[in-house]
């Protein structure tokens, strides 16, 4: 699809929602559009962003071929992509392991690059204030409070200090952009939600039973992604203390933690592995 083309599909397009940016894909050919000055076009801008301050680095994913946000051309605000290959596939969560072992080292060579979400940065959440917030609104009780935050602590002082870096943000198996025969990791696709903030916290959207090989493929030890995924799985549940929607996410983050097996370790050495050691 040339750029000539997808402004005459554009014009035939329904009115995008006001606060998402949907996604039209033909080939290698990916078309994000929105409506001008919405939410959605705002995330439209920052994926282009990301996009071109990646291009110098060689970090492969889709090339960045045009970008209009006015809206004067078409009724949307949309860029023009190239994805790497036009039968990329999408990954899944049961990809196996050499895959998650690309993404690792994938995630290293971004999280190295100079910061380049610049001028948005999320700080991590407190896990031991989290557990104190459910405390407090008499989710877990003062014995559970006590075990939870010595594990947190241990976990803690294995992981170290915390690392910014530019993150994906959002990176979920299906931003993962993959060869036809699943094999090989093409790219990563949807930097909408790219902001600078802790390296850790890139991996909570994958697979828990990915963290060993992605922590390989890294060359970093793991308890600095298991601590981001509970610190997630305790921000979700003083949501859904809330009100909010996130009882379903810690339920399937709590599911995944009960069945992790920490890759080549069991009982207590396993225990170690993801901290618990002693707990």
């Amino acid at each position: 699809m040339t750029p000539q083309d997808a402004l005459t599909v554009l014009n035939f397009l329904d009115q995008a929602p006001s606060h998402h940016a949907l996604v039209l894909r033909q080939d290698d050919t990916l078309i994000r559009y929105a409506q001008p000055g919405s939410p959605g076009a705002d995330r439209i801008r920052r994926d282009a962003e990301i996009l071109l301050a990646l291009s110098p680095h060689g970090l492969p994913g889709p090339e960045l071929l045009e970008l209009d946000l006015s809206g004067r051309r078409t009724r949307h605000a949309f860029s023009l992509q190239m994805l790497p290959h036009p039968g990329a596939m999408q990954g899944r969560e049961g990809e196996g392991e050499a895959l998650w072992h690309q993404v690792g080292a994938y995630l290293h060579q971004l999280h190295d690059l100079p910061i380049l979400a610049t001028g948005f940065v999320i700080p991590s959440p407190d896990p031991l204030r989290l557990l104190e917030d459910l405390n407090e609104n008499m989710i877990i009780t003062d014995s559970d409070t006590e075990w939870l935050s010595s594990w947190i602590t241990s976990l803690q002082q294995e992981a170290g200090e915390p690392r910014m870096a530019t993150l994906h943000g959002s990176l979920r198996p299906a931003n993962l952009l993959l060869s036809p025969d699943r094999q090989r990791l093409l790219g990563v696709q949807d930097w909408t939600c790219a902001h600078a903030g802790d390296t850790a916290r890139d991996v909570v959207h994958l697979p828990l039973n990915a963290y060993g090989a992605i922590s390989e493929g890294y060359g970093g030890p793991p308890a600095p992604m298991l601590l981001a995924f509970i610190t997630r799985l305790l921000l979700d549940l003083r949501d859904a203390a809330q009100g909010h929607p996130g009882l379903a996410a810690a339920t399937t983050r709590l599911l995944a933690l009960f069945q992790f097996k920490p890759s080549g370790s069991t009982g207590e050495h396993g225990q170690q592995a993801i901290g618990m050691k002693g707990v």
